[in-house]
């Protein structure tokens, strides 16, 4: 799905927009770039809710180097096939900023497109470490890494869960192979040994295997840091199944799409997350104008914000969209934004990578103690 979103001038239907200056002059395009649809679609759409708080905040203060700012949106499935042919696209176009991708998969497979030709990328969700330590120059995130969460949910599982019966379940993505794996390495430091590593069933994802190797261990304890589809199927077959477990996810646990059928699939699950920006005081205003607006903002709502946020701060210090130049002023100054004041270190990280964890409860979330 190829979606294009209008410029913000065009959008009053949707929100009620900030008045933009009279001596803004023609657009500056950049790119949302994720999986937009099917069991993606609760990310897509905080990505572009994201982007579009952001350019409208941006627009309402006088742009970037004197132009508004408008966006295109592309969907890119979470598929690297499909992320290279969006990529070159894009570089077609000669859009100076993407932000995205969402799987760290499709962010790795076009990074290399995106330095070839000098467009910076900036991902708010792609945690595999490899994304930004291959020496490139133009790759950022605003999210945290996955040796960082998978410490924590080890941690976490270590405190809590010691004399539990653990087995991991993992996908054959970055994404899930990156932290099933580093989460893995610090349980068995921390004295925790899985009694099975298997990888997850493909679609239409028939998980009774699992549940034999779950009964044959007597597992009553469950890691699968799986992607919204698979993880949504996973749940409700054990709630079919009466299957008595304590299933444990990261943050693509987030993107589940919660209705009044399935809520109490997930009640008890948890997984990690980054703390939700909502609940900072200094997004009150944020998170109030966007709900006056029929939209209630979490997750990757802020973390695209913020990526938009900080590529237009530095494009302003910098006095140019030349990639070299912002990407050197990303890389030496901190920025104000709806994640806090941050930084990145010379790979392209993020400077305060935090994970906590989360549980889910009747279709919500909380944060666990």
């Amino acid at each position: 799905m190829n979606m294009p979103i209008p410029h913000l001038r065009m959008a009053a239907t949707l929100v009620g927009l900030l008045t933009i200056p009279a001596t803004l002059h023609a657009d500056t395009t950049f790119a949302v770039v994720g999986a937009m649809s099917g069991s993606f679609t609760k990310i897509g759409n905080e990505f572009k809710q994201g982007a579009r708080g952001a350019v409208e905040h941006i627009n309402g203060s006088g742009g970037v180097l004197g132009k508004r700012l408008s966006f295109i949106v592309r969907d890119d499935e979470c598929d690297p096939a499909k992320a290279i042919e969006i990529a070159e696209e894009i570089v077609q176009k000669k859009i100076p900023f993407v932000m995205g991708h969402l799987c760290s998969d499709a962010s790795i497979a076009a990074s290399g497109i995106y330095e070839k030709a000098g467009t910076i990328q900036i991902s708010p969700s792609s945690t595999n470490p490899k994304y930004t330590e291959r020496g490139l120059k133009y790759v950022f995130r605003t999210t945290g890494r996955d040796d960082m969460q998978g410490f924590v949910i080890a941690e976490h599982i270590v405190r809590n869960f010691k004399t539990k019966r653990l087995g991991i379940v993992f996908e054959r993505t970055d994404y899930s192979k990156g932290v099933a794996s580093v989460t893995k390495e610090f349980l068995n430091k921390g004295g925790i040994q899985e009694l099975f590593y298997l990888e997850a069933p493909k679609k239409p994802y028939d998980f009774s295997p699992l549940f034999q190797q779950i009964k044959t261990h007597k597992v009553n304890v469950l890691l699968f840091p799986g992607l919204p589809g698979p993880v949504m199927e996973l749940a409700r077959q054990i709630k079919a199944a009466g299957i008595k477990i304590r299933l444990i996810g990261s943050d693509s646990f987030s993107g589940i799409t919660i209705t009044k059928e399935n809520r109490r699939d997930f009640d008890g699950i948890q997984f990690s997350f980054p703390p939700d920006p909502a609940d900072d005081r200094r997004n009150k205003a944020i998170t109030k104008r966007y709900k006056n607006e029929g939209y209630k903002p979490e997750a990757f709502t802020f973390y695209t914000y913020g990526a938009v946020q900080v590529w237009a701060q530095a494009v302003k210090k910098a006095g140019t969209m030349n990639a070299e130049a912002v990407s050197t002023a990303l890389r030496s100054r901190k920025f104000k934004t709806v994640l806090g004041e941050i930084s990145f270190d010379q790979k392209g990280d993020i400077s305060n990578p935090g994970f906590v964890m989360y549980y889910f409860n009747k279709g919500k979330r909380y944060y666990l103690d």
